[in-house]
């Protein structure tokens, strides 16, 4: 997959084309992006477009955090087998385009696109004025077809990235990875700790998520890993230690079982399943190991589904 970053790219030609925030990438975007493959027959390469920047940034408005960060989504469409990521420059000339002028200027003269995917609800250009009906006139002008898809659903309720974000913030993960079409996860560094963990008979990796992914609540979680090609049951906190710690930082913290070497500096995805309980202050060091040996216990027995 190549990735574009800039507005001065090299033209394309001969493309398929979907345009979004993609925040997530659920099931809905999946369905999306793999009707633009299949496309991949008739000679096209599959381009997806998004802003670097989300405009209710550039415009001012507050912007809240994204279930996937721009590393997560490259890698995601990347093992997708997208040809193209275009993560556009946002600002308020690209934002003050006329819907008309942003078809011919960007995705005619620049993408060439001879295909556009997009779903029912898809709106684009300034104030967002632009809808499926221009798309389709559009497209009759300059030479391109339009394909729409409808929304998948889930329990009778759209597919969206703002109904995941919300399931994330509660703590739904369950609900989250069926929206999701894959297990909600966090990638990050491995980074030194307390060593508190090791101490108590339980080495944990900690790990810095970038400051725009969405968390869930703080607590404890059943997650799963892949290191160097072996998979690890990991019992995870979010959260700020209060056991232990006075600092206000959210740590990201995975006790993965079984497993011994020496993680520091490599990237790690933490796969979220379950969430077990809430983050608790105990009343000493040896009420939070017995704690500790209790969600140890609990991973081992729970069913990970395969």
């Amino acid at each position: 997959m190549e990735k574009i970053s800039n507005k001065e790219f090299e033209k394309l030609d001969n493309t398929a084309l979907t345009i979004g925030k993609f925040d997530g990438l659920h099931k809905g975007h999946q369905m999306l992006i793999d009707r633009l493959n299949s496309l991949k027959e008739k000679g096209l390469s599959s381009v997806v477009f998004t802003f670097k920047t989300a405009p209710r940034k550039v415009l001012g408005m507050e912007e809240g955090e994204c279930i996937l960060t721009s590393y997560e989504k490259e890698l995601f469409l990347e093992n997708r087998n997208v040809d193209y990521y275009i993560e556009y420059p946002c600002d308020t000339s690209v934002l003050s385009m006329s819907a008309e002028k942003f078809v011919k200027d960007i995705v005619v003269d620049k993408i060439g696109a001879k295909y556009i995917v997009c779903g029912d609800d898809f709106h684009f250009g300034k104030d967002r004025v632009g809808d499926v009906s221009l798309l389709h006139r559009l497209g009759k002008e300059y030479g391109f077809e339009v394909i729409i898809l409808e929304k998948l659903k889930y329990d009778k309720k759209d597919i969206s990235s703002s109904r995941i974000r919300e399931s994330v913030r509660v703590g739904e993960i369950e609900l989250a990875n069926k929206l999701l079409g894959y297990t909600y996860t966090i990638i990050g560094k491995v980074v030194s700790g307390m060593k508190l963990g090791r101490k108590l008979g339980f080495p944990t990796a900690n790990i810095n998520p970038e400051n725009t992914k969405l968390l869930p609540p703080n607590g404890v979680y059943y997650t799963k890993a892949c290191i160097d090609g072996n998979e690890y049951k990991g019992v995870t906190n979010i959260g700020k230690k209060p056991t232990v710690n006075n600092d206000e930082t959210i740590n990201v913290e995975t006790c993965f079982l079984d497993f011994s070497g020496d993680l520091y500096g490599k990237s790690v995805e933490i796969e979220f399943f379950k969430f077990v309980r809430p983050e608790k202050k105990f009343s000493s060091v040896e009420d939070l190991k017995a704690q500790i040996e209790e969600d140890v216990k609990g991973c081992r027995e729970y069913n990970f589904g395969g």
